[in-house]
């Protein structure tokens, strides 16, 4: 049944092609309301403090104003992610930004951080009930300094707390100016430090790094120093790889985004999301065996759809 709405789907420009299918589940969400609510009830894993469903979860990307919120669970996923989210609304970078290469089951997007706004996904996350955790993936406007940055990801986590579950600092980005120099150095122990500070004193909710697949050795090992020094419960492993025209996902991915969830669990004992070319069960379950806690799926989805579950 995919395969044949993927054919229709694939003729059609892919940020397109996503805008509308995005609007097709809105029209039928009575019925992904029914659907979402009995996924939610099925078997229990424990991770990060919550009860989830099912390891694979949607990776941040394909919901970024939150439209649909935890209703992706009718599809399967045991958890959601919404985001990238700015405090203010920004429209990214010029059309066009999404391009699929179907022989490489891949995508390489250009985004940059098109988002509507915190104030209109609050909006869109109070519509419908939660029946799956929700994480929160937060970034900072496009023209907001990086020595004033953590002010943007605060901002966003302060208009959502009571919304999101778990919490995402998306610093590793390829399609937003200057935003990976956030993943180094002074940059990296200026935000986590503040980010530390700010949770002093309020509800406790886990917060996740998302690093980038060049990061490696030695600086791998410096930002796993910094994230134990400043209470990150845990890191998503990969973002998406910089090539020539944007940050490019899918199949290639698996392999150099496996690894470093390896890398990284000889290095610390903080949990791992692991994402990045997962397009079957068969895929999660090697992330999961080679040390991540959870996984998480988007490019792959694309590719498969619901068939992806089984």
């Amino acid at each position: 049944m995919y395969r044949l709405l993927r054919a229709l789907l694939f003729r059609l420009d892919p940020e397109l092609a996503h805008e509308l299918a995005l609007g097709g589940l809105r029209a039928i969400r009575p019925i992904l309301k029914l659907l979402a609510s009995r996924r939610a009830s099925e078997g229990k894993i424990r991770a990060f403090g919550m009860d989830f469903p099912d390891h694979m979860g949607l990776a941040a990307g394909m919901d970024k104003d939150g439209l649909l919120g935890s209703l992706w669970a009718a599809f399967g996923f045991g958890f959601v992610e919404v985001g990238t989210i700015t405090p203010r609304p920004q429209p990214g970078n010029p059309k066009p930004r999404l391009f699929r290469i179907p022989e490489r089951e891949a995508i390489i997007n250009r985004m940059g951080f098109n988002s509507a706004g915190v104030e209109v996904v609050r909006r869109n996350l109070l519509r419908d009930p939660k029946v799956v955790p929700v994480g929160i993936n937060a970034g900072k406007n496009r023209d907001t300094p990086n020595d004033q940055a953590h002010e943007d990801y605060l901002h966003v986590i302060g208009r959502l707390y009571d919304l999101g579950d778990y919490f995402v600092i998306n610093v590793s980005s390829p399609n937003t100016v200057g935003l990976r120099d956030l993943q180094r150095g002074d940059n990296l122990r200026r935000l986590l430090g503040e980010i530390y500070r700010w949770r002093r004193g309020r509800p406790r909710k886990p917060f996740l790094l998302k690093l980038a697949p060049e990061i490696e050795g030695e600086a791998l090992q410096e930002v796993a120093r910094m994230c134990e020094m400043n209470d990150i419960d845990g890191v998503i492993l990969t973002n998406t790889l910089k090539v020539e025209g944007g940050g490019l996902s899918g199949r290639p991915l698996f392999g150099i985004s496996t690894e470093r969830i390896s890398q990284w669990r000889s290095l610390s004992d903080i949990p791992v999301i692991g994402v990045g070319g997962i397009f079957s069960r068969a895929d999660s379950l090697e992330k999961l065996r080679r040390g991540a806690t959870l996984t998480q799926v988007l490019t792959g989805f694309v590719y498969r759809g619901w068939e992806i579950f089984r």
